[in-house]
């Protein structure tokens, strides 16, 4: 086991670290009940957005059944839980991010032990959290730029080594990398089809394609269709990925046909936010301050590029950024299954506001607001591998109001996490916590709001004044 490897174990508890307020607050959850019964309640279908049937919502030890007719008009309207399909949670802050703004599951995208240890919290019901798919850490090849981290596969020990690993600790999926040789890519996925894991991440660079998209159960970021340019030097990445863009756009639908029936993940929140851009991103020292300490580096380096940057050259790389969304209307109507995922942990994508973000994005990018839906939720759950239990299990966002567009879904009125009913007042109070307990007002950034208000100042600094 390596030193990283060791402190992986060590620092298990983590994401609920004892004494910590926010995870104090989503354990003095579970103590609340898991039966409800709500009345006068619509399901809205997530692949039509219309509403059915008004029912009582009855819940039984977390577990929904089937209840009566409601007796008149609608009083809440409910989706199923909101899945941020590509996550990298770090804290009881992001778990609170989640929760407060409807996401009750997300795929976390590498994998450590503490975030096996919050599945089993999650199953074990000793504090309210999102339900985690959880997959291992990067397996990578022998040239991997992320030596400290990745699974290096060079011979077939190594290869067995990682089929080990996901199975013994229950990991549930395999993520790849951009350096995967491609003998050593067509053996994982082999094994891992054999016992029916899912390969999931970067498409690899020197992997084909059409490999790739038949062996992947998903792919990230559009990697593949344009290549992974935060591996390049800061003044090569813009240039290369306009050339990107334009040699698919050239060779139009014939493209992106191999995505027909594959999950696809496009994160166009972290490459907005990378851009300096100024209509739909926002650096700010808010948002700097709900960083882990660990990621501060990095979001500040982000943030001094990002700022340091004319109009016209920011203009320049927002306006890549629309057309990355055009391409993803292309996969989706090339029969594609678009999911929502954020790639939050990296600069200036926060946990929970900017999952709506990425709604947002992929409503801005053509599809339709159903079809939204669907990435956010059915698609998502397929994703997962939840099956049946899916339609089952009281993971739902209600809204007092029918919702008909992306902008109406930023703040629940009350959101059900395995049954744990927090209602509107619950999820201000949780988020008002996370803001403070990262030493900001609890105004500054109001639950709903894809941005902080850019005016009032942070407790700390205030403090520091007098």
């Amino acid at each position: 086991m390596t030193p990283s490897q060791d402190a992986q174990w060590r620092l298990r508890v983590g994401l609920l670290p004892a004494g910590d307020p926010q995870a104090d607050a989503l354990r003095a959850l579970a103590t609340r009940p898991r039966d409800h019964r709500i009345p006068a309640v619509a399901p809205v279908g997530p692949d039509t957005g219309r509403p059915g049937p008004v029912r009582d919502l009855v819940v039984e030890d977390g577990v929904l059944a089937h209840g009566p007719p409601g007796d008149g008009p609608a009083r809440w309207y409910a989706l199923p839980g909101f899945v941020d399909a590509h996550a990298h949670v770090s804290s009881s802050g992001d778990l609170v991010g989640l929760l407060t703004h409807g996401v009750t599951s997300y795929r976390q995208m590498w994998g450590e032990p503490a975030h096996r240890y919050a599945a089993g919290v999650h199953r074990a019901r000793t504090a309210v959290v999102p339900r985690a798919w959880v997959s291992t850490a990067v397996v990578d090849g022998p040239t991997t730029r992320v030596p400290g981290g990745a699974m290096v596969v060079d011979d077939r020990y190594s290869a067995d080594h990682v089929l080990n690993e996901a199975l013994g600790f229950g990991f549930d999926g395999i993520k790849v990398y951009d350096d995967m040789e491609p003998a050593w890519f067509a053996a994982i996925t082999a094994a891992a089809d054999r016992v029916g894991l899912p390969v999931v991440g970067h498409a690899p660079e020197r992997v084909p394609i059409a490999e790739a998209q038949a062996a992947m159960w998903s792919t990230e970021h559009l990697y593949g269709l344009v290549p992974n340019i935060f591996r390049l030097p800061g003044d090569r990445r813009w240039q290369v990925l306009s050339a990107a863009v334009d040699r698919v756009e050239a060779e139009g639908a014939a493209r992106v046909e191999g995505y027909a029936g594959r999950f696809v993940c496009p994160t166009l929140v972290t490459w907005r936010a990378l851009t300096g851009e100024r209509r739909w991103t926002r650096p700010s020292p808010t948002a700097l301050a709900l960083a882990d300490a660990g990621r501060t580096p990095a979001w500040t380096v982000a943030a001094r590029g990002a700022l340091g940057l004319d109009r016209a050259t920011a203009a320049e790389r927002g306006a890549l950024v629309d057309r990355l969304g055009g391409l993803v209307r292309a996969v989706a109507d090339a029969g594609a299954r678009v999911l929502v995922g954020t790639d939050c942990g990296n600069p200036f994508v926060v946990a929970g506001p900017s999952f709506h973000k990425e709604l947002a994005e992929l409503f801005r990018a053509g599809i339709p607001f159903a079809a939204v839906l669907q990435a956010a939720t059915g698609a998502a759950h397929a994703a997962m591998r939840r099956g049946p239990a899916a339609t089952t299990e009281a993971d739902l966002v209600l809204y007092r109001r029918l919702p008909t567009t992306v902008a109406d879904l930023t703040r629940p009125d009350a959101v059900l996490v395995d049954g744990v009913l927090l209602d509107g007042g619950d999820l201000d109070e949780l988020w008002s916590l996370r803001l403070t307990t990262a030493g900001l007002n609890a105004g500054v950034w109001p639950r709903g709001g894809l941005d902080p208000v850019p005016a009032l100042p942070r407790e700390k600094e205030r403090a520091g004044a007098g």
